[in-house]
């Protein structure tokens, strides 16, 4: 990254919604309803509170480090081995989220339109885009967001709306679905699903000011739990809990229900459009991130140099499963369920050390 390049508030939050709510087309409303059935809808509203009120803990632990990333928190801390340790955390878990959103992202388009090709190739061809752009660098990648953005929400818009006299609001009872406590207890891991406010704490130092850091944070948060809330209720309402279980892509095949007549059929067709550009936006900005943490973490001059072997082990492991839902079931068991630690507790742990350790008076000799 460039120290004189700066985000200001609207490219922060582009980013941020572009990271969190990108898993609104892919499994998030099965994972909503396979946790607490037909109150799904109940939990994503649950689970997006929880995360703002981590992220209302953060700022306010944030404030007595303006300019400053997770790992320069952990080098205050810790000096270098804590810094190498969190950096590392890090590295690991966004090398993870690569390599199944691209996986994730291969079959979506392979199922929307390319059902008899490879998801090889269609990832390769993907991975061949993510890479330029992660070559060029995070500021061509949040300028395009920042247009992409606005069309995607509209394109949300409408597709909501087409679907919404379609659903049978009958298939939201019983109202508490699986019960309050694995709504409110045992759902409250879920919150994992915002696990992508990380990149946030990644590009503090390039944030204007530390209210831009806090508004973004809190409107992005916002805005995907609308977005998560909309598409999970719309899902359940339109597919009973024993069928909706089985459904691998929910927005996609939310999508082929579109039907309004011999002129509006196959809607879904016009959105891969719309999806394949954020699943490009997602993807490149987490293999962009994975390469500039870990040269942050070890201390190199440069990042590109990364990009390629990286690139490699992403995809040669991105490949390995055999079939989607082996794919589909590891990230619903972990990344899921304990990415949170990562995101909100391994952040809210360095803070609350950083800050006892910046109030200690300094010793004199």
């Amino acid at each position: 990254m460039n120290n004189e390049m700066v985000f200001g508030r609207w490219e922060g939050t582009c980013l941020l919604i572009t990271m969190i709510a990108t898993k609104a087309v892919l499994g998030f409303p099965r994972v909503m309803m396979e946790s607490a059935g037909v109150a799904g809808w109940i939990l994503s509203a649950y689970i997006s509170f929880l995360a703002l009120i981590g992220f209302w803990i953060i700022n306010k632990l944030y404030k007595g480090f303006p300019g400053k990333d997770i790992l320069d928190i952990g080098e205050s801390l810790g000096g270098k081995p804590v810094k190498i340790i969190t950096g590392t955390v890090i590295w690991v878990y966004l090398t993870f989220m690569m390599i199944t959103s691209l996986r994730l992202f291969g079959e979506l388009i392979k199922s929307m339109g390319f059902p008899t090709t490879p998801p090889s190739f269609l990832m390769l061809f993907f991975f061949v885009g993510v890479f330029f752009a992660a070559y060029i660098g995070i500021e061509s990648i949040v300028r395009f967001m920042a247009i992409l953005v606005p069309v995607s929400v509209v394109s949300f818009l409408i597709f909501i709306f087409a679907l919404a006299p379609l659903g049978d609001i009958n298939n939201i009872f019983p109202l508490l679905g699986n019960g309050a406590y694995e709504i409110f207890v045992k759902g409250s891991s879920k919150v994992s699903c915002f696990s992508e406010v990380l990149f946030l704490f990644l590009i503090a130092p390039f944030m204007k000011t530390h209210e831009n850091f806090k508004k973004s944070g809190l409107i992005s948060i916002f805005i995907s739990g609308v977005v998560f809330l909309s598409i999970t209720l719309i899902f359940i309402s339109m597919y009973p809990n024993p069928v909706a279980r089985e459904v691998l892509l929910p927005a996609y095949q939310l999508g082929r229900t579109i039907d309004y007549g011999r002129f509006f059929k196959r809607l879904e067709s016009i959105l891969i459009i719309t999806w394949s550009t954020i699943g490009f936006m997602h993807l490149s900005t987490v293999f962009f991130f994975s390469a500039h943490v870990f040269k942050k973490t070890f201390n190199l001059k440069y990042y590109r140099p990364l990009l390629f072997p990286l690139g490699v082990i992403c995809f040669s492991i991105s490949i390995i499963p055999e079939r989607l839902m082996d794919v589909i079931s590891f990230e619903a068991k972990y990344d899921r369920n304990w990415s949170w630690t990562i995101s909100f507790g391994l952040t809210i742990i360095l803070l609350i050390f950083a800050n006892i350790k910046r109030k200690e008076p300094v010793k004199r000799h």
